[in-house]
């Protein structure tokens, strides 16, 4: 049960990844995930990664054990390394194009945990677990789909108890949020998915034969086609289980290959062009509009706060300062052009910009607390 050390712009793969910074000798962080996995772990290993971009495939090679799962973490908090950030590893090299098929990819590992990292920019899938796959937790994890593929893709006779939370799941044409799948039924698979946003693509959760999975307390919205589909028939007395979650704006919000195979309960749809097909309607399920919260908006456009959105370009975008033709003057908080152009798409580059100056109305008090 070791504490070890991942720090891409300071580290070093030949050092032994059990300090946070460079001591003396070897004891300093590695440079890379696979320079820690190398290492190798071992059951009960938690490694930390520090803020920054990873351009690689990890390879899983160890698995842990029940009670000791091997753990990768992102520091965006700064807990490890003063500052924190975003820790992202991607599948490209130029932020531009895919080189890499995955982000993170194992094969019949067990106990392994991911937890606070953004995935992007693959050729195929960034999450793929293959072949009996089992106990994996991942969470609070920002996962960006590519076209006609998956972001979590799992697949297996054998897998089992794979826990995906506290996530964002951003689709793109034809791509699939998640998708677990074998060739044959599989029966009580026990996979949960909770605490989740599924934001565009095809399918939000597609399921192929793959029966007793738990889905609760997510939002499938500006979904194409399915938030959850059953397309191939589960075992007999098999079922999913759905509740306490939002479908709104979903071609089809939940959709099985045969009557009975997804439960439904205590959930709301809105906006969807069909909201069950083969699926019987939940005693306790409504039909309500979720009303999400607008203060983001009329911060952004109003001028009150410097508060980012979830459609400002990152630092690492190739469209930042890019030339266009004839842009608008100033962006959609009435910024003018920051740097050398006026970027593409509604919001100005600003590296300013923090998440804590959001302004809170009180509705007793006439002042306003700013955090």
């Amino acid at each position: 049960m070791t504490t070890r050390y991942v720090d891409g712009a300071n580290g070093n793969d030949s050092w032994d990844g059990l300090a946070p910074n460079f001591v003396s000798g070897t004891n300093g962080p590695k440079a890379t995930w696979n320079g820690a996995e190398d290492s190798p772990v071992a059951a009960g290993d938690l490694v930390h990664v520090r803020s920054g971009t990873y351009r690689e495939l990890l390879t899983i090679d160890v698995s842990g054990t029940a009670g000791n799962a091997i753990e990768y973490r992102g520091d965006y908090a700064g807990v490890i390394w003063p500052g924190g950030g975003v820790v992202r590893i991607t599948g490209s090299d130029n932020d531009q194009t895919a080189t890499r098929n995955n982000c993170i990819t194992g094969t019949t590992k067990i106990y392994r945990t991911f937890r606070g990292f953004r995935l992007d920019t693959t050729a195929q899938r960034p999450i793929a677990a293959l072949t009996d796959c089992t106990n994996w937790i991942i969470d609070g994890c920002f996962i960006k789909g590519v076209p006609a593929y998956q972001g979590i893709y799992v697949t297996g006779a054998g897998q089992a108890a794979i826990t995906i939370q506290n996530c964002l799941l951003w689709g793109a044409a034809n791509s699939t949020n998640i998708l677990f799948t074998h060739s044959a039924t599989v029966s009580n698979a026990g996979h949960l998915i909770q605490n989740c946003v599924f934001l565009g693509g095809l399918y939000g959760i597609q399921i192929t034969a793959v029966g007793g999975i738990t889905v609760k307390n997510c939002v499938f919205t500006t979904r194409i086609n399915a938030g959850i589909l059953v397309d191939i028939a589960l075992a007999g007395g098999q079922t999913e289980t759905v509740n306490n979650c939002i479908f709104d704006g979903c071609n089809t919000a939940l959709s099985a290959a045969n009557l009975g195979e997804i439960t439904e309960d205590y959930n709301t749809f809105y906006g969807n062009n069909t909201n069950r097909t083969n699926v019987a309607t939940g005693a306790s399920s409504i039909t309500y509009p979720p009303l999400f919260d607008s203060r983001w908006f009329f911060e952004l456009v109003g001028g009150k706060g410097r508060m980012l959105s979830p459609f400002d370009l990152a630092s690492y975008s190739q469209l930042v300062n890019l030339a266009g033709t004839s842009p608008s003057t100033t962006d959609m908080r009435g910024t003018a052009v920051i740097g050398a152009q006026r970027e593409w798409g509604a919001l100005e580059y600003d590296s300013t910009l923090r998440l804590g100056d959001l302004v809170v109305f009180l509705r007793s008090a006439s002042t306003l607390l700013t955090m």
